[in-house]
This record gives C-alpha cells, sequence and structure tokens, in this order.
C-alpha cells in the first residue's frame, strides 16, 4: 500500500510540473529576435494597439524591409518591427530607402533629417526617397524636384490641401507651384 502511495505522488508531482510548464509557458509572451539583421536593437516585440514603446529615439515613420515593417527613428535608425501595417495610421511608409545594416544610407538619413519637420505634418501617408514623390492621404502623388524645395514649399500643398483631387498626381517645382499633371 505504501508502494501505491508513493507511485500516486510522483504521478502527481508529474502532472503538476507538467500542467505547470504546458499552462504557465503558453500564456507568456513569445519574443523572437530577427536572425538576419545584425543587431540586437530590433526586436519582434508583440506590439498591440495598447502596446507603449519607451526608447529614447522619437519615432518617425515605417519602413518595409525584407517583408517585414519597421518602426524607423528620426535618425533614420530601424527601432523595432511591427507585426502588422496597423501602425501605419500613425506614421508614414518610406519606400525606395536603401538601408545599411540597421540604418538608413548616408544619402537617405539626410533626406530624413531635412523632412524632418515636415513628416510631423498628418498629412503625408507615403514618402518614395528613390522617386522623390510623397503620397498624401488623400491618394494624391505629388512629384518634388528636390527634397530642399518640398521643405520649403510645403506650406503650399498645405494652403491647397482642400482643392487637391483624390488619387491625382500633381508637380510641385523649386518656386513653389503645384501644378496638377495629367496623363492625356
Amino acid at each position: 500500500m505504501r508502494a501505491l502511495r508513493i507511485i500516486f505522488f510522483i504521478l502527481m508531482l508529474m502532472y503538476g510540473f507538467l500542467f505547470v510548464k504546458i499552462f504557465v509557458s503558453s500564456h507568456r509572451e513569445m519574443v523572437t529576435i530577427s536572425s538576419d539583421l545584425a543587431s540586437n536593437l530590433i526586436e519582434n516585440f508583440n506590439i498591440h494597439e495598447n502596446s507603449i514603446i519607451i526608447d529614447s529615439r522619437k519615432p518617425i515613420g515605417v519602413v518595409l524591409y525584407k517583408g517585414n515593417y519597421y518602426l524607423v527613428s528620426e535618425k533614420g535608425i530601424l527601432i523595432c518591427s511591427l507585426p502588422n501595417w496597423s501602425f501605419l495610421k500613425f506614421y508614414p511608409l518610406f519606400l525606395g530607402v536603401k538601408l545599411e545594416g540597421i540604418r538608413f544610407s548616408e544619402e537617405d538619413k539626410n533626406i530624413l533629417t531635412l523632412l524632418n519637420t515636415v513628416l510631423k505634418s498628418s498629412l503625408i501617408s507615403a514618402v518614395l526617397f528613390d522617386s522623390k514623390e510623397v503620397v498624401l492621404l488623400k491618394g494624391a502623388r505629388i512629384l518634388v524636384e528636390d527634397w530642399v524645395s518640398f521643405v520649403k514649399n510645403f506650406d503650399v500643398i498645405e494652403s491647397q490641401y482642400d482643392a487637391i483631387e483624390p488619387r491625382g498626381e500633381y508637380f510641385l517645382s523649386s518656386e513653389g507651384i503645384l501644378m496638377e499633371m495629367r496623363g492625356d
């Protein structure tokens, strides 16, 4: 009878350890580190609507890199990965960016620094670095001659925003003239 009690006690302990291991481990958040990026700064956090990112680097936009979305700091450094595209509601998307590891290339970093004040506007939804193009929330595309004149003349876009056609194509000259492009 005593041997039966010992066996029963051992079985209860084993069941308890197994139950705790399965139950507790399944309710923890799983964090996986991307193996193809050579930095411990980028982690796949399980970010959702209620998440708060506490970091000394201020996020300014989102970049798509190797099929994943990453939050980008004002200095052009990838901060963390994002689980889906829902953050595009809050930050503009950067396309055509050249990355060197987890940082923007020097040329793109200079462009980002130049665009810093303009990107804080709620009018911009995407910036195409390579083609010098900006997409507004209305879906209108604005081609720019150069980034310096775009920043200098951004007030023209703000003042004419209501008149800009959704999905229209425009050109902003270095003199600050916003012209609609026609594709006849």
